[in-house]
């Protein structure tokens, strides 16, 4: 738009400042009325005017020329300005062709590249899927190992329990020959029975011990073992039979291995009896079982067992036996072990028992009783009793003792 504006104004002032010179001129031949090639000043002026016009033409051509490029390539390069059109026409067609085969490229290519793109996302599901394929299987392995393992545990296991189980047949079998050997030494103990002298009576009391407690399982069964060897010495002795390594007592097995526990995990001190399982007969084997108790201390010695208040007189025995009884049961409920055979927890001298019996049947009224402990007690008994009689008057006082 400037250079448009340039142009107007260099036309404009060229225009101007030559028609006011061809004025001049024309004013000034037309009043000298000069004439040129003879002509009249009339013609003259007309062609002066002329001239002027077309000096203003080619001045204002001739300045544009050299002042604007665009007036030069407008009268000069037209043709050229025409042919570079052209070419550039032909260019540009050239180059829409090539846009539109370089877009219908592009739609190919991105045709080609969706179907690609679902081909690479059909392939990742595939590989998604792979993969969880391969984590269950890597799973199952894993599961499959293990219960592998558990069945081969499973399997250790069994076979252990099938070794222990043919060790525990094996010693069924031998403890079955056992026990029929000692059947048919009992059967031939009952014929003898009839005709033998009988050495200990069923549940009859043949030995006891008493064992510490914390001992391993090694030195309890040494101690179980010890107090069994101990009965079969007794035994031996009471058969009047020399010791020559005989076995004449026989413990089951099992009776033996319980009680070896029992002193194995024993807390305190441990009773151990060795009882008559039948009546022992002279010349045959004797059957026995093995009974534990814990060995606590019961009594201190002067500690009363038990009191009452009886009738004297002539029912003196009566009462007194009645008595024993009542103490027999209070020891038994305090923890002291019961012979097997009587049941009785104690001793009492018989010539004190007789002595007590007779003064109580001297006396009339009530006569207070009291049993106490002679001597420090334990639970594996037995307990020595002694007897403290009191002569009670009727206001309930005592007024004689013992």
């Amino acid at each position: 738009m400037l250079v448009g504006l340039k142009i107007l104004f260099i036309i404009a002032i060229m225009g101007g400042l030559i028609a006011y010179m061809g004025d001049k001129l024309g004013t000034k031949v037309g009043k000298r009325k000069m004439s040129l090639f003879g002509l009249r000043p009339k013609h003259t002026s007309i062609i002066v005017t002329i001239v002027t016009g077309l000096l203003v033409a080619a001045t204002t051509v001739g300045v544009l020329t050299i002042t604007s490029q665009s007036v030069r390539t407008a009268l000069f390069g037209m043709d050229q300005l025409r042919a570079d059109m052209n070419r550039l026409t032909t260019e540009v067609a050239a180059k829409n062709a090539e846009l539109e085969r370089g877009k219908a490229l592009l739609e190919a290519n991105k045709k080609e590249l969706a179907d690609r793109m679902a081909e690479i996302e059909e392939i990742r599901k595939e590989v998604e899927q792979s993969r969880q394929e391969l984590a269950d299987a890597e799973a199952a392995k894993y599961a499959t190992e293990a219960e592998l393992s558990a069945l081969q545990a499973s399997y250790d296991v069994a076979s252990k329990k099938l070794a222990a189980l043919e060790a525990t047949r094996a010693s069924m079998e031998k403890h079955i020959a056992e026990l029929q050997k000692t059947q048919e030494e009992l059967k031939t103990g009952i014929i003898h029975l009839r005709e033998g002298t009988i050495l200990f009576q069923v549940d009859q009391l043949l030995t006891q011990a008493v064992v510490r407690n914390g001992l391993n399982h090694n030195d309890a069964r040494e101690a179980v073992n010890n107090i069994i060897e101990d009965t079969n010495k007794l035994v031996l002795r009471r058969l009047g039979v020399e010791d020559h390594g005989e076995t004449v007592v026989y413990v089951d097995r099992q009776n033996v291995e319980v009680a070896i526990s029992k002193v194995e995990e024993a807390k305190t001190p441990m009773v151990i009896q060795v009882v008559a399982a039948g009546n022992i007969i002279s010349g045959e084997s004797a059957v026995a079982t093995i009974q534990v108790y814990p060995q606590q201390f019961i009594y201190k010695s002067g500690d009363v067992i038990s009191t009452a208040v009886i009738d004297g007189g002539s029912n003196a025995q009566v009462n007194m036996l009645r008595f024993l009884k009542q103490v027999n049961e209070q020891a038994k409920m305090k923890g002291v072990i019961p012979d097997s055979l009587s049941g009785d927890i104690g001793t009492i001298p018989g010539d004190e028992l007789f002595t007590a019996i007779r003064r109580i049947s001297m006396m009339h009224g009530k006569v207070h009783v009291e049993a106490y402990a002679d001597g420090d007690t334990y639970s594996s008994g037995p307990v020595h009793i002694k007897l403290r009689i009191t002569q009670v008057t009727d206001t309930g006082k005592l007024i004689k003792s013992n």
